[in-house]
């Protein structure tokens, strides 16, 4: 006799990879109609949260798309600038002052 996980292995597996790429496009539909804090650039691909963007995307990878689930991960996006790839580097770097 199977048990239920060896009957549906491949449909959860597929619905389990459906959820994680909604919830990666979620941070970037978040930041579609955003632009960079320092030079304006308004290209989805370059734009991050500044300092919080490893621990956001980290974040977003693991937890639902409901509200509740998001909490966590919209207080820290609350708590950063949004900033391109370019001006990330410069303010790692002490090239852009804190404003």
């Amino acid at each position: 006799m199977t048990t239920f996980y060896e009957k549906y292995k491949k449909t959860i597996k597929l619905v389990s990879q459906r959820n994680y790429r909604r919830r990666i496009i979620w941070v970037n539909e978040y930041l579609s109609d955003k632009f960079c804090k320092y030079c304006g650039e308004s290209e989805t691909a370059c734009l991050k949260f500044y300092p919080n963007d490893r621990l956001i995307r980290q974040k977003t990878k693991r937890k639902g798309l409901n509200g509740k689930s998001r909490t966590e991960v919209m207080d820290l996006i609350q708590t950063s600038e949004v900033v391109c790839s370019n001006c990330y580097i410069k303010k790692e770097q002490g090239f852009i002052e804190i404003m």
